[in-house]
């Protein structure tokens, strides 16, 4: 009888035993599974995020390649350049797609996904600037400058009066109009002629005011204007820009303004307007207008890409 007590005291120590077992390996694996699960949605988002960065820089990719294509069909020389900048932007972009796999979970090809990201931007930028030169030294936009210039004289037909008024004796005329736009070189800083909007910085205007000895001499004001592809005219409170009473008594806005004090001799004159606002110019056609006390003596238009 008295063994059969201590047996059943030792079932029920077996018994608890395992219960205690049970309900640690029910913890445990709650444990395990709830640590499972955060580690899916962890891995998940990082997924999502490689998605959206591949996605980025598809669409990064093919806007690189549109900055280039704009320029394509000038000529061959600068086709062949294009050609070239589009296949290494193109051949960067499956590079960085595998360095995007592989820099998951990997500083060191993390930073050398960076730099080649870094690297993509430069070489786009430096195809621009050979697009540039090309452009700039080919005088490829002559004759679209041409084209433009007869067209504002034919669609201004107001001006026409105007224009009689500055054959007249007594009225001042400008000659042998240049006007530049200009950028900064990236290698030192200095200015040069460029084509593409995005990279003007400044204006420079080069004419002469013509000897007129029938005009009284003094002081006489010049204004430039320069107006924008949508119809405004550029400038602002660094410059000086302001208002201005025309020939036919119309307030006119100016860009910038220069006194100069007329002998009646020819004199000849640079005026400039620099944009200190970054990417200020769009491209299109701009219109740069002269004038004289009022009077309206040149008219030149200037196309940016």
């Amino acid at each position: 009888m008295e063994n059969e007590k201590k047996e059943q005291k030792n079932n029920k120590g077996i018994v608890i035993l395992l219960l205690v077992l049970l309900i640690g390996s029910i913890g445990m694996n709650f444990f395990l599974w709830s640590s499972k699960n955060k580690e899916i949605t962890v891995i998940q988002n990082k997924v999502d995020t490689l998605v959206v960065n591949n996605t980025n820089l598809e669409v990064d990719v093919k806007s690189k390649v549109a900055e280039l294509e704009v320029f394509r069909g000038k000529n061959d020389s600068l086709n062949h350049v294009i050609d070239q900048g589009v296949a290494k932007i193109q051949g960067m972009e499956s590079e960085i797609a595998v360095l995007k796999k592989q820099s998951k979970g990997n500083s060191a090809k993390k930073k050398e996904l960076e730099a080649k990201i870094a690297e993509l931007d430069k070489l786009t930028e430096e195809y621009l600037e050979r697009i540039d030169q090309l452009v700039t030294e080919n005088k490829l936009l002559k004759k679209e400058n041409d084209d433009l210039t007869t067209n504002l004289t034919a669609a201004n037909s107001d001006k026409a009066n105007l224009q009689d008024k500055v054959n007249t004796a007594s009225v001042l005329r400008t000659e042998y109009v240049k006007v530049t736009p200009m950028k900064k070189k990236l290698i030192n800083g200095k200015l040069e002629e460029t084509a593409i909007a995005k990279k003007v910085v400044k204006f420079n205007a080069d004419f002469s005011v013509m000897d007129n000895k029938v005009a009284p001499a003094g002081k006489k004001t010049v204004y430039l204007r320069i107006v924008a592809p949508d119809g405004k005219v550029i400038g602002g409170p660094e410059a000086s820009s302001g208002k201005f009473k025309n020939a036919k008594g119309e307030d006119l806005q100016f860009t910038t303004s220069k006194d100069i004090d007329y002998t009646g001799a020819k004199t000849d004159l640079n005026m400039e307007y620099n944009e200190t606002s970054k990417a200020m110019f769009v491209p299109g056609n701009y219109t740069v207008e002269i004038y004289v006390d009022g009077n309206l003596t040149s008219t030149v238009g200037v196309a940016l890409k």
